[in-house]
């Protein structure tokens, strides 16, 4: 998706996208009060940068201190608001000393429940949030970096940063470890029948395909308490691709074609055929049956104007935008043709795929509950606020 998604325990979700929606409750105006100070505290890092003078990046506090890969670590952020900053918002961004690894932890401050938009005049704001190095982390620091953006702007910064108007917060050392991460691996099973694209998955195959077994937080790895699972099939036409969503709120009022499915309920795949970390493909489909699909060249830079042959049919077990009763579920059933998995790649791909042939994917989806953060899961988390992270998707094997 054309976004910057969002971080862990906060709602980092798609480039603080949500921040447009998003009410505070009674119990989130409280929260926000307790992460108002009346002074400056002690911290680890003192930053003390000014963004033009309306803002003032007082420091950070890490906890634990050594970062070690694929383990949370909190970032507490302090920020200092000498004047409002209407509509600009943070962003946290993690690179190597080098520049060559990029992890996107941008988020809305205090949980998902306070972005600067609304900051007062003089106030203290603490922010907390938890980010991951993946685990395949092989630099020994890791340098982290904020600020505010307001569209391709960035807010001009005076003190310590790297030219490019991110503040520099911090230097963590990395501990380092083997990559104890094993790559997730899921069967695409064979069928000789098309699957009837209903979202009733009653077709012979989803009997027989595996499931991905529950997503976690794609943040941080987490158990979540919404379930999601997946399974995926093929035949010589189409790639099948399965979720079965439990929701007690199903929400989803956008209908056009590659809309921002993504700030509200939507699954989403990404691939990469031949598994070369570069060009890959994102599909998304709301509970609308509406898609999203995009085809990137390179990281993060898509093709709005790319349209595959993907069809998806969605059934629910609830009242679709009835924000005050208890839905049970939604269930979405994809085609995509074979012919449009490389995108616009010129690179030579098996298509259909061999028995035994093997891409690199992944299954996320977000949701939006009433009164609740938008939150993500995925199959394969990448986490990071990125879900675009191609070194942490997982393998598909193509058997019968």
């Amino acid at each position: 998706m054309t976004r910057i998604v969002l971080a862990a325990s906060t709602i980092m979700l798609l480039w603080g996208c949500v921040e447009d929606s998003y009410q505070p409750t009674a119990q989130d105006l409280e929260t926000i009060k307790k992460n108002i100070l009346a002074q400056p505290p002690q911290m680890k890092f003192k930053v003390g940068a000014s963004l033009e003078g309306k803002v003032e990046y007082l420091g950070l506090d890490v906890e634990p201190e050594v970062v070690v890969p694929g383990k949370p670590v909190k970032l507490t952020h302090y920020w200092k608001v000498n004047q409002p900053v209407s509509d600009w918002r943070i962003f946290v961004h993690l690179n190597d000393p080098g520049q060559v690894r990029f992890i996107n932890a941008d988020h809305t401050p205090i949980g998902g429940r306070y972005p600067a938009a609304n900051w007062k005049r003089g106030e203290i704001i603490r922010d907390q949030h938890t980010v991951s190095l993946p685990k395949d982390w092989q630099f020994p620091q890791v340098v982290i970096y904020t600020g505010l953006f307001r569209g391709d702007m960035r807010m001009k910064v005076q003190g310590p940063q790297d030219k490019e108007d991110r503040v520099l917060a911090a230097t963590l050392t990395v501990k380092k470890t083997k990559n104890a991460g094993k790559t997730r691996r899921l069967v695409a099973m064979k069928t000789n029948k098309p699957v009837n694209l209903d979202g009733k998955l009653d077709d012979a195959v989803w009997k027989q395909a595996p499931y991905t077994g529950s997503f976690t937080d794609a943040y941080n790895g987490s158990e979540i308490p919404y379930q999601t699972r997946a399974q995926v099939a093929w035949d010589q036409e189409n790639l099948y691709i399965a979720f079965e969503c439990p929701d007690t709120d199903i929400f989803s009022q956008l209908k056009e074609r590659d809309d921002k499915l993504w700030i509200q309920d939507a699954v989403e795949v990404f691939i990469d055929a031949n598994r070369d970390g570069q060009d890959y493909l994102e599909l998304q489909v709301s509970p609308q049956g509406v898609i999203f699909d995009s085809y990137f060249p390179k990281h993060r830079q898509g093709q709005a104007d790319f349209n595959s042959g993907l069809k998806a049919k969605v059934d629910i077990q609830g009242t679709l935008n009835q924000r005050d009763d208890q839905d049970k579920r939604w269930i979405v059933e994809m085609a995509l043709p074979f012919k449009d998995a490389k995108g616009r790649g010129k690179y030579e791909l098996s298509l259909p795929p061999k028995v035994g042939d093997v891409w690199r994917v992944n299954l996320l989806r977000v949701d939006v509950s009433k009164g609740v953060p938008q939150r993500a899961g995925a199959w394969s988390p990448p986490l990071s606020g990125d879900f675009h992270t191609l070194s942490s998707f997982g393998e598909l094997a193509f058997m019968k």
